[in-house]
């Protein structure tokens, strides 16, 4: 036995109830009928069902609660959504397993720090909730500044990139030397550590210095970066949303245009850091 919806239909002839038709309702379990219907019959159109656990008025009862159930589940999921790029709803749980109310910390909850992070929030925001200041970023390690620079920490992407440069631009006497002993013409690289050591006494302490120096920068920004850029973006992340939520008037607008991603600085930053070296390098 199913049930018509919301009492629209004769449980004898099955026909639509109007408004404006003679209804009458069973007096023990409140099917509607035609009036005519019921004279016809005698009876309730469900007689047989009275007494079981498929009378009329129990089954519309356990609907109405199943449809009031999917309506709470409905609003729930509605009010805990947020802009994602597939919409404001999406099926995937874009916070992790994190309750959207969460606070991170005074004045950002999980839900804030979604709209703002925006792309892989999955990942950032049960790292921000459990606020561990060490984790591991597998692309800030091997891109630092242009990783930050696409996060819109802008800052933080400069001085990476910069350290890079730096780092990059030490080792130009060194390989200057190798070049000028023709190393790099050697088919292997057995060959060219071969040749390297054979030409030791030839590379001054200067440029050996400059060397070390340079490639210790290098290691140091992309391990530093690959531990602690979550840390870092986190503590990015929770000031800038504080300052949009205490002063926005268009909150959303602006956590698209300081939160999200933006490509276009990463790839600025990772050129930069592959050619400034070589470029300045002309004119040294």
């Amino acid at each position: 036995m199913s049930l018509q919806d919301n009492e629209k239909y004769c449980a004898l002839c099955h026909a639509h109830l109007f408004d404006d038709d003679d209804v009458v309702y069973c007096p023990v379990c409140g099917a509607p009928h035609h009036r005519e219907c019921y004279k016809s019959k005698g009876n309730c159109a469900l007689e047989e069902f009275h007494g079981t656990e498929n009378q009329y008025d129990k089954l519309k009862r356990a609907q109405e609660e199943k449809e009031q159930e999917k309506t709470e589940q409905e609003t729930e999921t509605a009010n805990g959504s947020f802009q994602t790029p597939f919409g404001s709803f999406s099926p995937i749980d874009f916070l992790g397993g994190v309750a959207p109310d969460t606070v991170i910390e005074e004045g950002v909850t999980a839900k804030d720090a979604a709209q703002f992070v925006f792309s892989n929030t999955m990942r950032f925001i049960p790292k921000f909730v459990r606020g561990r200041k060490a984790s591991w970023n597998l692309f800030a390690f091997f891109f630092p500044g242009g990783w930050y620079l696409s996060r819109k920490m802008y800052k933080e992407g400069i001085v990476a990139s910069l350290i890079q440069v730096i780092g990059t631009l030490l080792t130009v006497p060194y390989q200057t030397t190798r070049i000028n002993l023709g190393i790099y013409s050697a088919k292997t690289y057995s060959q060219m550590l071969e040749m390297t050591v054979a030409n030791w006494d030839k590379f001054s302490t200067g440029a050996i210095l400059a060397l070390l120096i340079g490639l210790m920068l290098t290691a140091a920004v992309h391990v530093l970066s690959g531990i602690f850029a979550d840390w870092l973006y986190r503590n990015h992340v929770i000031k800038t949303v504080r300052e949009i939520n205490a002063e926005s008037e268009d909150k959303p607008t602006d956590f698209r245009k300081k939160g999200g991603v933006n490509l276009f600085a990463f790839l600025i930053g990772a050129l930069a850091v592959q050619y400034i070296p070589s470029i300045i390098a002309m004119f040294l």
